[in-house]
């Protein structure tokens, strides 16, 4: 065993010393002009995939090299079990793959400190075991395609897209990354036997059926949707691309402030409506942000947006470290360091601040402004704690609005300068659903208060998020009453809005586990739980019921023994019509 893990990476050794090479100059070459650790996301994804596709390239050019009968039967024919011959050549290109990626990744982390005064977080050592983990994952992908049955190989590896849509950040994103090449190993090994074409066994024929049964689910709920549209949009009436329907989503999110609040008023015709309306037809209209793309995450492997920022009267940049949770300055003429930056008086920031425009930071429960006067970070808003702030404070005239997970809290405009300390909240209002719905918050200045717009229906468009409006008041006093409610009407058929749940609802809620593994709560996503409608309801039981007779008729026509048929039959009872079609792909096939 031992001889063939060596004659595995003699072969390879030459490839992955000029790789590794190459990979090595690039990012010191990188290190020199800019500081990689501070970068946007979009270049880490970049690095990933390319590390990924290497990955890929290897395990394609190993296994094919393999695949052909007599090469394989030669691989084989060894006084070994295919378990360990799989672990010799698999571990050859493994470590391999470690020369060319991940040490060049290592060599990169230990000299960045060498250079001037940057520094390297604890987080960024785990890039090196991301980075071997990503391309492993491409590796054993490569492999399983060239060896695996051609019918259901390429379905069996759509779970392996999981680390790009896991929502886990630092050691959670390694735990992931490390399941999908565990999981991808036991199916890589499974096939790993002389007959390549025989179908794998017990344990692991259940989980073979697994992967593909949610790559199909995966691939039916995305070629689905995109027949749809384009079919759509070949008639010329699809609402994204003509004028929408009144009283739906897509016409309350292209609107303008001033007529989504008047829509919002529909239905009232006091004389006080009326005044609001002639307001609104006069008055300024704010656009209040409902909350960031994304919030950063103490530990987590990449940055949402370098978490930086220049003084430009004193030189220095201040560049923040996730492991003290402090601003580390460096002075950019000499490239000096000149110590650390926290609140007020030095203190630690709870979570890493977000940078946003107008020079804020913004941590969580926190708003706090660098004054290049005196050099230091000044609170300047906190919120109760438990509390997160979802987006930069807005100005509104002679007030700003800031949103929370919680609520929308007006202030006066100086509490920017002053604190709110000396200028606490005006007016409170809380949020009418969860923040994760809000699609967008729009404002005018009356003479004795506000009148604010509420709009809900994120996924209401193409998804089952449901819609509405809420129009609020807000008086002089800061006490406010809901002026009117609205439900919008959903612009797509409920057939294509839910069709991830009629498909298959065990599968829709096992992939949204899966992405939110390891993960930590996000206040910001919280959204109101999917109310499925009673249609939709009966027809994934109908669809269910329908398959699992479907493949209790085509078990029992493919001659298969009575306990592989029972167990096909409940399984895609459970799992719906993908379980269908993966019995059609992984079944036995009649030799030509």
């Amino acid at each position: 065993m031992f001889e063939l893990f060596k004659a595995e990476c003699r072969r390879f050794r030459w490839v992955a010393i000029g790789a590794a090479a190459l990979n090595a100059g690039v990012l010191l070459f990188f290190d020199r002009v800019v500081d990689p650790f501070q970068q946007p996301l979009m270049l880490y994804q970049l690095v990933a995939g390319i590390y990924a596709v290497a990955g890929i390239l290897l395990g394609l050019y190993q296994a094919g090299s393999y695949r052909r009968i007599n090469q394989w039967i030669m691989l084989l024919h060894r006084p070994l079990a295919p378990g360990r011959i799989f672990a010799a050549v698999a571990g050859g290109g493994a470590v391999m793959l470690a020369v060319a990626i991940a040490v060049p990744v290592l060599v990169l982390l230990a000299s960045h400190g060498l250079i001037g005064a940057r520094f390297v977080d604890a987080r960024h050592w785990l890039l090196a075991a991301a980075a071997l983990l990503l391309a492993l994952t491409g590796y054993l992908a490569g492999l399983y395609v060239i060896l695996g049955r051609r019918r259901y190989a390429w379905l069996a590896l759509v779970p392996a897209l999981l680390p790009t849509t896991s929502a886990a950040a630092g050691w959670g994103a390694i735990a992931v990354q490390a399941l999908v090449v565990l999981v991808l190993t036991g199916l890589v090994a499974s096939i790993f036997k002389p007959d390549l074409e025989e179908v794998p066994r017990k344990s692991a024929l259940a989980g073979t059926a697994l992967m593909v049964a949610m790559g199909a689910y995966v691939v039916a709920v995305v070629a689905g949707d995109i027949v749809f549209q384009i079919g759509w949009i070949a008639t010329g009436t699809h609402p994204l691309n003509s004028i929408p329907p009144k009283g739906g989503v897509i016409e309350a999110v292209r609107s303008e402030g001033g007529p989504l609040i008047e829509a919002g008023l529909s239905g009232r015709h006091d004389r006080q409506a009326q005044l609001w309306r002639e307001q609104v037809r006069l008055s300024e209209v704010f656009a209040l942000p409902p909350q960031t793309a994304r919030l950063p995450v103490r530990g987590s492997l990449t940055n949402v947006v370098p978490i930086e920022f220049d003084d430009a009267r004193a030189g220095v940049r201040w560049t923040f470290s996730h492991d003290d949770m402090l601003f580390h300055g460096v002075k950019l003429a000499t490239n000096a360091r000149v110590g650390t930056l926290g609140l007020e008086g030095g203190a630690a920031f709870g979570t890493p601040p977000l940078p946003v425009d107008g020079g804020a930071l913004m941590a969580a429960s926190q708003i706090a402004i660098f004054s290049e006067d005196d050099g230091r970070i000044h609170g300047r808003i906190t919120l109760p704690a438990g509390e997160t702030i979802a987006a930069a404070p807005t100005r509104m005239g002679d007030a700003v609005g800031l949103v929370s997970d919680r609520g929308l809290r007006i202030y006066d405009a100086r509490v920017l300068v002053e604190g709110d300390r000396l200028h606490p909240a005006l007016a409170t209002l809380p949020l009418p659903g969860p923040i994760g719905g809000l699609l967008r918050i729009d404002a005018i200045e009356l003479l004795d208060g506000y009148l604010i717009s509420f709009t809900y229906g994120h996924g209401g468009i193409d998804g089952p998020g449901a819609a509405w409006q809420r129009i609020v008041r807000v008086d002089g006093a800061g006490r406010s009453a809901t002026v009117r409610e609205r439900r919008l009407n959903p612009d797509f058929p409920a057939i294509s809005r839910f069709s991830p749940y009629w498909l298959s609802l065990p599968l829709k809620l096992g992939r949204e586990a899966a992405e939110g593994m390891f993960a930590a709560k996000e206040p910001l996503a919280l959204r109101a739980p999917v109310a499925l409608p009673p249609g939709v309801a009966i027809g994934t039981g109908l669809l269910a019921l329908a398959s699992a007779i479907g493949t209790l008729v085509l078990a029992r026509r493919w001659r298969l023994p009575a306990g592989a048929q029972a167990m096909w039959t409940v399984a895609t009872l459970v799992l719906g019509a993908p379980m269908l079609v993966a019995l059609a792909l992984i079944r036995p096939v009649p030799r030509r």
